[in-house]
């Protein structure tokens, strides 16, 4: 079975002053919050919960080690096979000894990221946040308790806020992982078709006025007036909606008819969609 987590901060003496909820975790467990009674937990844990045949994608950040050697001991004393893939706190030395000692079980080392898919889904793998287009979904780690809040974007540190639903500190499996995989990836879609219909019914308004009023390239003079109502806006502390509600203009997604949609380019997103192709043009009905 494949597993994955991110960030267990292993020996790491001032983990415990940065992630309050890390503290609020092991107390609600009768752990005292002392790095030793985390270190001991964690290892458990994980120990409990991955065989010797499981393999554990860990996203990086495996603890504060001065000696490389300790680095590798620690890595034996955790079960399955191991993706390393570097963090902030984890040394290029460390990670080669880790991959040479045989008791560490670390079958690879990613400096940077990889891509794989979870039950038919394509994610990117990497320590570090990456905002990345549709489809592609970003699982990564490092920023602990806060969050992207960006559907495509899921925080597996051990500290975020859907790790924090689990038993805490707990490697997750793909198999737990893959409905999420599949809310954020519905959320994605139902996103970028309303951002869809709404470029296309704004390239419907530019024709109807013969884009003289343009949306997605203004001219010099209509991009300078833009800015005048920016600028007008912040002063006053006013947003687009409020103009729009002061003229009594409904602020609605739109969805256009089939006609409609004859008369516009497809988006990006739907023409990918549709031909399964990557490209930014679409097909020009008239």
């Amino acid at each position: 079975m494949d597993y994955i987590i991110s960030d267990t901060h292993f020996n790491h003496e001032k983990i415990l002053y940065f992630d309050k909820s890390r503290v609020e975790s092991l107390k609600l467990l009768g752990i005292a919050p002392t790095i030793s009674e985390m270190d001991r937990y964690l290892e458990k844990i994980w120990n409990d919960t991955v065989t010797d045949e499981d393999t554990v994608y860990f996203l990086g950040d495996l603890g504060m080690f001065r000696k490389k050697q300790d680095f590798v001991a620690q890595l034996a004393r955790l079960r399955g096979k191991k993706i390393l893939f570097k963090g902030n706190h984890d040394h290029t030395d460390q990670l080669k000894a880790a991959y040479k000692a045989p008791e560490a079980q670390v079958i690879e080392v990613v400096e940077t990221a990889k891509s794989l898919k979870i039950d038919g889904r394509q994610v990117w793998l990497s320590h570090y946040a990456v905002d990345l287009p549709y489809p592609l979904l970003s699982l990564h780690g490092h920023i602990h308790e806060a969050e992207y809040q960006r559907d495509n974007m899921i925080n597996l540190s051990l500290d975020s806020a859907y790790m924090q639903t689990r038993v805490f500190g707990q490697p997750i499996s793909f198999e737990a992982l893959s409905p999420l995989l599949s809310q954020r990836i519905a959320a994605i879609s139902e996103t970028y078709q309303i951002e869809s219909e709404n470029k296309r019914y704004d390239r419907l308004v530019e024709r109807a006025f013969d884009e003289k009023i343009t949306i997605n390239k203004p001219t010099a003079t209509q991009r300078h007036e833009l800015a005048l109502l920016v600028d007008y806006l912040n002063k006053n502390d006013l947003t687009y909606a409020t103009v729009l509600k002061q003229f009594n203009i409904p602020n609605d997604n739109k969805v256009l008819s089939e006609k409609e949609k004859e008369k516009v380019n497809l988006t990006g997103f739907e023409f990918e969609k549709q031909t399964g192709m990557s490209g930014n043009t679409g097909i020009k009905d008239d």
